[in-house]
């Protein structure tokens, strides 16, 4: 069993939601957080803690390879990696784009940062549902193939291979976390879920694609960060589906959002096509790590609703 306490542990992409709660409890847990992040006005919720130095900052963007000397002093002696950036709140109207831009951050920005990092104890990498595609069954296991159809999707796909690449040659641990729809307080992100709660908040119209029957697999942030401290305490080479295991339609979500912000909104449809149906199955991680998601949607779409009622 890995030890936290004392570790010094870096966090790319420290400021984002699932980064920013988790550099928190780690910090609670008495490790050394650094976290690695593009702008210092991105902290947000982990700013006093940086004030206060019980995490040290260091702003730097994964992808401008040319300056990442100049950070790699503030690099050293780093135990454990968790990789946590991510381009999903980066979307440009040109695919070609939205291609470089998951290259360089998911494969050429990892690749420069390891360079830095050659004492690890272990790697946790934040990979996505998105690397499975459409599925081939439901629900999806860590052995169903991957087949990416999104840019998001390949670059974590790439990321997870040379990832393991880098695992096998320098005999370092690494755990891959393929998340589903992760939810919940400090969600920027302008997916359906968080969307779908301003607009209720506003009386305003929800629209679905299709007839809405597309189900999601949602799953609340701390039991994302239960399941992700297991998986450092464990330290080995695997991949888990972390998920609640449970299918909510589209439909369903909206009707539960109306009903919790109490709402004047009005449910629409469009004929856009909607998306793929998706589910995880845990057991896996429920065997190996003792990870049981705790929140239901409903108490963990009240948190949200509350939050972003605040924001």
């Amino acid at each position: 069993m890995y030890k936290i306490k004392n570790k010094n542990i870096l966090i790319t992409g420290g400021t984002g939601q699932i980064g920013s709660f988790l550099s928190e409890s780690l910090v609670d847990n008495g490790a050394n957080v650094t976290v690695l992040g593009r702008k210092i006005s991105n902290l947000k919720e982990i700013k006093s803690l940086v004030e206060s130095k019980k995490i040290k900052f260091v702003e730097y963007d994964l992808i401008n390879e040319k300056n990442l000397e100049l950070v790699r002093t503030k690099l050293e002696n780093i135990d454990y990696l968790l990789h946590f950036s991510s381009e999903m709140a980066e979307l440009f109207s040109s695919l070609l784009k939205n291609a470089i831009h998951s290259v360089n951050l998911n494969l050429k920005g990892i690749i420069q940062l390891l360079k830095f990092l050659p004492h690890l104890d272990g790697i946790l990498y934040a990979s996505s549902i998105g690397v499975y595609g459409i599925p081939k069954y439901l629900p999806i296991d860590e052995e169903c193939p991957t087949n990416p159809v999104t840019f998001y999707g390949c670059g974590k796909l790439g990321a997870e291979k040379y990832l393991k690449l880098f695992s096998n040659t320098h005999s370092v641990p690494l755990t891959i976390m393929r998340y589903s729809s992760v939810y919940g307080p400090r969600n920027r992100t302008k997916r359906a879920l968080p969307t779908f709660i301003n607009l209720a908040l506003e009386d305003k119209p929800i629209i679905l694609h299709g007839n809405g029957d597309t189900f999601n697999d949602f799953i609340y942030i701390s039991d994302v960060i239960d399941a992700t401290k297991s998986g450092i305490l464990r330290n080995q080479s695997e991949i888990y589906n972390i998920g609640s295991g449970i299918k909510c339609t589209v439909l369903q979500l909206a009707q539960k959002i109306i009903e919790l912000t109490n709402s004047k909104s009005q449910i629409k449809y469009s004929n856009k096509s909607s998306d793929y149906d998706y589910v995880f199955d845990i057991s896996k991680a429920k065997n190996n790590l003792g990870f049981f998601p705790k929140v239901s949607i409903e108490e963990g779409l009240m948190k949200e609703i509350a939050w972003h009622k605040k924001f």
